[in-house]
């Protein structure tokens, strides 16, 4: 009984210590050709509706979904695999649309956004 008490305890303290999901996009580098930046977007998160007015890069940090959802209705499932780059084109990103994460885990994606295309 001692042990399963000390155990629950553990849980119920590492619970309650984890850091939360917090949706944000951290800037890493902005000049006139590029832009970088490190998206976190939690389980079940909606990001606004954006648009892009460049190609992007998106590398994921790891294995997750992002459903794509535009103002017209229409979808798009991105599968993420770990590290692996996705390219976007210029004409994905016009169109203003909403990114969900509809994975489990929380989402790292490093972003390259090219200014020149």
């Amino acid at each position: 009984m001692i042990k399963l008490t000390g155990f629950l305890f553990l849980l119920i303290t590492a619970a309650a210590f984890a850091a939360p999901c917090e949706t944000r996009r951290e800037m890493l580098l902005e000049n006139g050709e590029t832009k970088v930046w490190r998206s976190t977007i939690c389980p079940n998160q909606r990001l606004p509706f954006h648009t892009h007015e460049h190609a992007r890069v998106a590398i994921p940090a790891e294995n997750g979904v992002l459903k794509v959802i535009y103002q017209s209705g229409k979808t798009e499932i991105i599968e993420f695999k770990k590290n692996q780059p996705v390219f976007l084109n210029k004409a994905q990103g016009k169109a203003p649309h909403q990114d969900v994460n509809t994975s489990k885990n929380r989402l790292h994606i490093t972003v390259i956004e090219f200014s020149n295309d």
